[in-house]
Parts: C-alpha cells; sequence; structure tokens
C-alpha cells in the first residue's frame, strides 16, 4: 500500500505535501507493528508447538523405560472434533461435486437436406445414486451397481457426520464390493450416447446408420479400403451423388480400393481400374479378370474370356442409366 501511495505523484498533489508526509508515516508505522505483532504470535505458536512436542517424547521414553503407560495431555476431544469437521467439508465437497453438470459433447454428424443437422451427443452424469437409466454406462466398469450404492452412502455419511450412528453407515460403505476400486470422483462418471436432430433425440433407421458409417469411413485417411456391398439398404441418389464420388477421389489420390458390390452405378461409374468376377457352374467356380476399358474378362489360368459390357449388364444391378453414362465414358465397344 505504502508503495503504490508513493508511485502516484498525482497523491501528492492532491493530499498536499504536509498531509501526505503525515499519511505516509502513519502508513510506515502501522506496517511496521503489524510486522512486530505477527513474529510474536509466530513465536509463540512455534514455542508452544515445539514444547507440546518435547513434553510428548519425554513421556514416550519414560513410558518405555518403566513400562507405566503415559498419562494422557488432553482429553482428546480437539482432535475428535477436528478430525470430525474435516470429513464434513470432505464429504460436503464431494456431494457438491456430484450435484454439478458436466458439459455435453456435440459432434456434427450428417446433414440431411430435407430434416436437418444430426448431432452425435455424449451425455455425461456423476453417479450421485439416484441414477438407474441403463442407457448411461461407466467410463471404466461394467456395471453401475457398487457405484450407485458408493454414492448413497456418501450422501447418507454427508447427514450422519456428526450422529452417532456414523459409524454404522460407515460399515456399509466399506462392505460394497470393489468399493475400495473407488479412488476418484471420476469413477463415478456415467455417459450416454446418442443421435440429436433438430435438438430433439432422433434414432436413425438402418438406412440413414448405413449412408453415416459409410460415409465416415470412406473419408478417414488409410491406403487401403476394403468395401463389401456399400449398396445395401441405400438409396441410388446418395450413392451416385455422394459415395460414388469418394471413391473417384480416393482413386485419384493414390488409394487402393477394394470393392464388392452388385450395384452397377458403383461398378461402372467408379472407373475400375481392375474388375473380377466370379461365375458358378456345374463343373465349379471360375474367376474372370478384366476391365470395362477392354471390354473382356479373361478367366485366370485359362484361355476363355467374358464379353464385360454383357456380363454386366446381366449381373450387375441398377438399370441401364450407368451403362448409358458408360457409353459415354469409354466408347461403343
Amino acid at each position: 500500500m505504502i508503495i503504490e501511495l508513493n508511485r502516484n505523484d498525482s497523491n501528492k498533489t492532491i493530499l498536499g505535501e504536509a498531509l501526505f508526509n503525515e499519511l505516509n508515516q502513519v502508513l510506515i508505522k502501522a506496517q511496521s507493528h503489524l510486522s512486530d505483532k505477527t513474529y510474536d504470535a509466530f513465536k509463540i505458536f512455534k514455542s508452544a508447538k515445539l514444547i507440546n512436542f518435547t513434553i510428548k517424547c519425554f513421556s514416550l521414553e519414560v513410558s518405555k523405560k518403566t513400562g507405566v503407560p503415559k498419562k494422557p495431555q488432553s482429553t482428546g476431544f480437539l482432535e475428535y472434533a477436528s478430525n470430525r469437521i474435516k470429513l464434513d467439508l470432505a464429504l460436503q465437497k464431494i456431494v457438491a461435486n456430484l450435484k454439478k453438470p458436466i458439459k455435453k459433447w456435440t459432434e456434427f454428424v450428417w446433414d440431411f437436406e430435407n430434416k436437418g443437422k444430426l448431432f452425435c451427443v455424449t451425455d455425461f452424469k456423476f453417479q450421485n445414486g439416484n441414477i438407474s437409466d441403463g442407457e448411461f454406462k461407466h467410463l471404466s466398469s461394467n456395471t453401475k451397481s457398487p457405484e450407485k450404492e458408493f454414492s448413497k452412502c456418501i450422501n447418507i455419511l454427508a447427514e450422519k457426520v456428526y450422529q452417532a450412528d456414523l459409524f454404522e453407515t460407515l460399515s456399509e460403505l466399506l462392505s460394497i464390493d470393489d468399493s475400495a476400486k473407488i479412488t476418484s470422483i471420476k469413477d463415478l462418471v456415467l455417459f450416454k450416447r446418442f443421435f440429436e436432430l433438430n435438438h430433439t433425440e432422433y434414432k436413425p433407421s438402418n438406412g440413414e446408420s448405413s449412408m453415416i458409417l459409410l460415409a465416415k469411413e470412406l473419408k478417414e485417411d488409410k491406403d487401403v479400403y476394403l468395401v463389401d456391398e456399400p449398396e445395401k439398404s441405400l438409396g441410388n441418389d446418395f450413392i451416385s451423388d455422394f459415395i460414388v464420388p469418394i471413391l473417384k477421389d480416393l482413386a485419384k489420390s493414390g488409394k487402393r480400393i477394394v470393392i464388392a458390390t452388385h450395384d452397377a452405378n458403383i461398378a461402372v461409374r467408379t472407373l475400375p481400374y481392375n474388375s473380377i468376377y466370379r461365375e458358378h457352374t456345374p463343373e465349379g467356380y471360375k474367376t474372370y479378370q478384366g476391365n470395362p476399358f477392354s471390354n473382356r474378362l479373361k478367366i485366370i489360368n485359362g484361355d476363355d474370356w467374358l464379353d464385360w459390357k454383357e456380363k454386366s449388364m446381366t449381373t450387375l444391378e441398377g438399370g441401364r442409366n450407368a451403362f448409358g453414362e458408360r457409353k459415354g465414358i469409354y466408347g461403343n465397344n
């Protein structure tokens, strides 16, 4: 305070030199007096503590030498009351934290143009002893029973901290199975994950789920992609407008993509470098390999071959539109 007073020159101008000097002297005396009294109080406190410690040491040594139990130096009520107060403060802190809300995690997933934007929401809650919702899972275990009973006992302990039956409740807490594994308030965190559309909980259909999962996997950066029948549960518009462009971009960037499909949109419009066709005959399975550029599918380890266009027309699904586009890409062959 004295430093701040002298640092600002305007204080001296406002108060006047005489009043300013008088105030400065009073503050210096007050500071010196407080410093002396604080040091005196510290010496008294430390002296008493050291004397009590010395007396305890002497009493303990005398008791060891004579075999006579030492006399208590106090009734023990101070330590008893102090420990109860510390326990109360700790329990109240735990209970207060269990009541605190935890911010939800929200992640954008998909934009349904005709419905709205879909978000994946992760809701976190502390197990305060009252949560029984089966959709909430624990971060580190498969059951909520120990955590739920543990929190109930903590709440009861906080209410009975100054009552005679405190230790009965404490015994109940210690008797809970696996209660010793709960070492932090983090062990009481539960979470629930769900989708939200227009701020309302929403469950995507099978087709929408397939759409979202496929798009998510294809957007991850990988060197090789293995895709099994991506057309399942998906509409032709989504395949043509979204999946096919992604597959084309991945191929252009040097990624290797292996797709098992019956869909003509995927098999034709993705411009495959290599097509593998598996044919079942009475003699067994035959495997052919080729591409639309040569318009041939040649049998492996043999000379037989099939017409790529004709075999694709009879095998693949999706109508002739895809092959009409193929004509514009590859020509009339």
